[in-house]
């Protein structure tokens, strides 16, 4: 079920800097058709928090503390002596071909969006392979940046070559799909992270510099047009936040305040629908992926409250510390999906498996909180690395030693 314009279109601005489309939304993975009575309950909560971002770019709200120049969400040179090692020897991997054109289709063959089709799955994983080998080239490449002590002028330049490469043939900035939407917003976090750990080495280019920082500013320009101009559950869900993730990083990058403050009204928005038990309606309304969707909807929230903590905003404590409730849900569900199997009334399961890559956000939220019952998960999967989160999480935010390790 779409949500009607009406409901909410109130709360939505009539236009966007840099977006001429006039397209209404389309489904897109991993929106959701939810049931009425959960998309009801979701938008008297959301229409609050809708109502305070009134998701436009705006400058930074009165009261808020924001730097000269907006700061990274890590620190290069303090994960450096945290984790770094000699690097003598680096060879930079060849150039992958850029990709202009996202056309990509979804792999859900129901309403709620929890049952995948394997085939489709395939076709997908094929479709945007050249996309996440990118991401993962370029994710690799920085955080051998960071790793790299003393610094290794090679690796930075390299990283920035790979991310000059694409930016010189516009990539991502084609014809796009309504799945290809997402893929381009997750691109976009990890071709911002990978930027934000090379810009300040000594002896880049500075043109190429500015032509990934003009590329990046593109990018998020679209994506945040797409959320600011449509109408439906994509707007409220967990795509939004990740939207608001990839928006205040390439703000940071490209030291846009207007960015930083959509990436932060993305997360307002998030933690405004957030429960007294933990849970987001629409993601509860992902029926056998409920577990999976709450997990994956708290990775951009934390990022972004990491980012906004740098730049002296306590994100983490808004709405009464809500994005604690949902950790805390999420943290309970690991070991137990008991819970979601109630309230989503369905057995639940992963999609793919449960690795660091999806757990990635409990590197910054440990060092952060400090929750004892993480420690068994980091000590499982570490290193936690997804480039949709920066890279190496570990690296870029863990710390050093888990109690328990040996």
């Amino acid at each position: 079920m779409q949500i009607p314009d009406g409901l909410f279109r109130q709360f939505l601005p009539k236009t966007h800097p840099g977006d001429t489309s006039t397209t209404r939304a389309t489904r897109t993975h991993p929106a959701v058709r939810a049931p009425r009575h959960l998309l009801c309950l979701a938008l008297f909560v959301a229409a609050i928090g809708l109502a305070v971002a009134a998701c436009g770019r705006t400058q930074p709200p009165v009261g808020v503390i924001v730097t000269e120049r907006l700061r990274s969400p890590f620190d290069v040179a303090e994960r450096r002596a945290l984790f770094g090692r000699s690097i003598d020897r680096f060879d930079c991997p060849q150039s992958l071909s850029p990709v202009r054109d996202v056309l990509v289709e979804g792999f859900y063959t129901d309403k709620d969006a929890s049952v995948v089709n394997r085939q489709a799955m395939v076709r997908y994983r094929e479709a945007t392979k050249p996309i996440t080998d990118y991401e993962w080239q370029i994710a690799t490449i920085s955080d051998t940046v960071v790793r790299s002590s003393p610094p290794n002028p090679a690796t930075a330049r390299c990283a920035l070559e790979r991310l000059d490469a694409w930016a010189g043939q516009g990539a991502l900035l084609g014809r796009i799909s309504p799945q290809g939407v997402q893929v381009r917003t997750w691109a976009l976090s990890s071709i911002a992270s990978s930027y934000l750990k090379v810009r300040d080495a000594e002896g880049l280019e500075v043109i190429k510099g500015r032509r990934v920082e003009a590329w990046i500013r593109q990018l998020a320009n679209e994506v945040t047009s797409y959320y600011s101009m449509r109408t439906g559950s994509d707007v409220l869900n967990n795509q939004a936040y990740w939207a608001g993730q990839a928006s205040i990083l390439a703000g940071v990058a490209v030291n846009d305040k207007g960015l930083f403050t959509w990436g932060i009204e993305r997360y307002r928005l998030g933690i405004s629908q957030i429960r007294a038990d933990g849970t987001l309606p629409l993601e509860l309304a992902r029926r056998s992926k409920a577990r999976y969707y709450h997990d994956f909807a708290l990775m951009p929230l934390v990022l972004i409250g990491e980012v906004a903590a740098q730049n002296g905003i306590d994100l983490y404590g808004e709405g009464g510390g809500a994005i604690h409730r949902l950790a805390g849900r999420v943290i309970d569900s690991l070991d137990d999906p008991a819970f979601f199997e109630r309230a989503a009334g369905v057995q639940q399961d992963w999609v793919g498996e449960m690795n660091g890559g999806s757990l990635a956000w409990a590197e910054p939220y440990f060092a952060r909180v400090g929750n004892q019952r993480l420690v068994p998960w980091l000590l499982r999967f570490r290193p936690l690395r997804t480039p949709w989160f920066g890279g190496d999480a570990t690296l870029l935010f863990g710390v050093r030693q888990l109690p328990g390790a040996g």
